[in-house]
């Protein structure tokens, strides 16, 4: 037995050597989900008053967005993205103001950009819809088409998180001279303005944290 007791304890000890050895690794692995917030400032985005003819352009102003990223594969830096940012702005006519609500939804990914380890640029792109929409009577929503480009940088922080800014183009097809918001016989109050072209551009900067988990 005095042989014995020594040898089993050497197997306990290996056993839980592995055992913390596996965990470790485990721990160390990259993490294959990650969430991110951001704060952000949107800018951009003209329509045309159909009966004047001037610009009416939709108000910059404060928003968020929310990104969801699944990683590409074990040991890979790049991320499926599905991305969502929303606006509250307004637009105005001759008559008055209007309050718009512009959202994006868009699936993508993201790409790195070189190999750095205190702060980390990225490439983004994705593919989706842009709702517009507004409480005024009358108001139809509409959703159109859209894509976005971005650049970006993390930042790491102590355990899995990230701080991010990021720089997003949107463009939004949209039929020429078409009511975004609803129709009107007579073409007054919201329903005047129209799309002035083919496309409506916005663009916006953000900051916001990234987890892992």
């Amino acid at each position: 037995m005095n042989q014995s007791f020594p040898r089993s304890c050497r197997t306990l000890l290996a056993a839980c050597a592995l055992l913390l050895a596996a965990l470790s690794a485990r721990a160390e692995e990259p993490s294959p989900f990650q969430a991110a917030l951001h704060a952000g400032y949107r800018f951009g985005g003209s329509l045309e008053d159909q009966t004047t003819g001037d610009d009416r352009d939709f108000d910059e102003g404060g928003g968020f967005a929310l990104a969801l990223e699944l990683r590409y594969k074990p040991g890979d830096d790049r991320f499926y993205q599905l991305w969502y940012s929303r606006q509250a702005s307004e637009v105005a006519d001759a008559l008055a103001s209007y309050d718009v609500d512009i959202e994006y939804l868009h699936l993508g990914g993201t790409i790195p950009i070189g190999d750095r380890e205190r702060a980390q640029p990225y490439f983004a792109a994705g593919l989706g819809g842009t709702r517009f929409s507004s409480s005024e009577p009358g108001a139809k929503d509409k959703t159109r088409f859209s894509g976005s480009l971005a650049l970006g940088v993390g930042v790491p922080l102590a355990g899995h998180a990230a701080f991010r800014f990021e720089a997003r183009g949107y463009a939004t097809a949209v039929d020429t001279d078409s009511a975004i918001f609803c129709r009107s016989d007579n073409g007054t109050g919201f329903c005047r303005i129209v799309a002035s072209g083919s496309v409506i551009v916005q663009a916006e900067v953000l900051a916001g944290v990234a987890i892992r988990f």
